[in-house]
């Protein structure tokens, strides 16, 4: 093979519905014996799992602190610090514990690392910016899609210059991942539907990105045949622990191989609507998925073939066509999960929509990861307009 690429993964993974119970001895196992859980306030509160969990720490382990992190939006550095200074007044703690979506292993990652590097969270911006390694840290999503768990990236607003740039790179591993559907089943429907169009949206981007490798390629085919497959639990099957197993599976093939790429145009339009518009992550990336697929294949782009033959074979087809039945199976994907085809109910409309289009401008760099050239300014704004009212 002529081609050369690298490819990292640097999260040790535990996998299996249940595993949770065993996860006071494992981290006594290894020394880690007095520690801060952070978890999300909805799985804090609501979650059946949550109190049979703490309660198996606490009998396992010398010391088990409990902090609630607001889930009612997405973090920015002034939380995060915030955060940080309430874990450092707890004193010497061994590990921090991540229990939530992608915002709260984001922070438990990034306060991992406040608590041996000086200053405010947002002096470490950007990437490779953070030099001394963290407290150990243990990732336990409790949705299918951020895959937080298994990146080195962590995502934050900040709120003075309204825009998203995390904390990303060197030392922003989780050192363990624990991927537990247990922890899914009482994910609310919506919530649970977005972070499932998140992970289909770090799928098909790093399927497509011009920076895809042989390795990456592969995570992306087998991420979206399971998420494909499996994605319609969310709302036929709410209590199918089994298949919601398996789409953490594929959230973090996805978050593996976009890891290990490069995103593109879907990803890069939910930033500024989500800063600006509070349009949720998910929702954000996946409204514009099959619009996505929709560009590429009317200007010639075929490799959605690949993916189709994953799910649904057509060996008669040529390549032109089965990429143009993906546009089609896609867009009915998003219908079956009750995903919103408009941004009306976020305030944005035929009446702001080159106002928003504007946000859009300084993307060029991400929207050049795209196969097919995308303009920034054009291209962005026609596809804003198909889904205005």
């Amino acid at each position: 093979m002529s081609e050369t690429f690298r490819f990292q993964l640097m999260t040790d993974m535990r996998f299996g519905c249940g595993w949770s119970r065993g996860l006071g001895e494992f981290l006594s196992e290894r020394g880690l014996k007095r520690i801060a859980v952070l978890a999300d306030e909805g799985c804090a509160s609501h979650a059946k799992y949550f109190p049979e969990i703490v309660s198996l720490l606490e009998a396992a382990l010398e010391r088990v602190e409990v902090l609630q992190l607001r889930g009612s939006e997405e973090p920015d550095y002034d939380y995060l610090d915030s955060v940080a200074d309430k874990v450092k007044a707890l004193g010497e703690m061994d590990a921090l514990v991540g229990i939530g979506g992608g915002s709260c292993l984001d922070i438990t990652k990034t306060v991992a690392v406040l608590l041996t590097n000086p200053g405010q969270g947002i002096e470490y911006r950007g990437f490779d910016n953070v030099k001394v390694p963290g407290v150990p840290t243990v990732c336990i999503p409790t949705t299918a899609g951020t895959g937080s768990e298994v990146t080195i990236n962590a995502v934050f607003t900040d709120k003075k210059e309204m825009k998203k740039l995390g904390v990303n790179g060197r030392y922003m591993n989780a050192t363990y991942a624990v991927l537990d559907a247990e922890w899914t089943m009482s994910c609310p429907q919506s919530v649970a539907v977005s972070s499932g169009l998140d992970a289909m949206t770090h799928t098909l981007e790093s399927f497509t990105c011009k920076q895809h490798n042989a390795m990456t390629r592969s995570l992306s085919r087998e991420a979206f045949k399971i998420l494909y497959e499996n994605l319609p639990c969310l709302v036929e099957e709410p209590e199918n622990a089994d298949r919601r197993q398996q789409l953490l599976l594929g959230s973090y093939l996805a978050a593996s191989a976009l890891f290990n790429s490069g995103s593109g145009i879907a990803g890069a339009l939910s930033y500024p609507i989500g800063v600006h518009f509070h349009v949720p992550h998910g929702i954000g990336g996946g409204i514009f998925l099959a619009s996505v697929a929709r560009f590429n294949v009317e200007r010639g782009y075929t490799d959605y073939a690949e993916l189709l033959d994953m799910v649904e074979p057509h060996p008669d087809w040529t390549a032109e066509q089965k990429s143009k039945r993906f546009v089609e199976a896609l867009q009915a994907l998003a219908d079956r999960l009750g995903a919103p085809r408009t941004l009306e109910q976020w305030g944005i409309s035929k009446d702001n929509v080159e106002d928003v289009a504007k946000l859009m401008h300084p993307l060029q760099g991400a929207f050049d990861q795209n196969p097919i050239s995308f303009d920034a300014k054009t291209d962005a704004l026609a596809m804003l307009k198909e889904h205005v009212a």
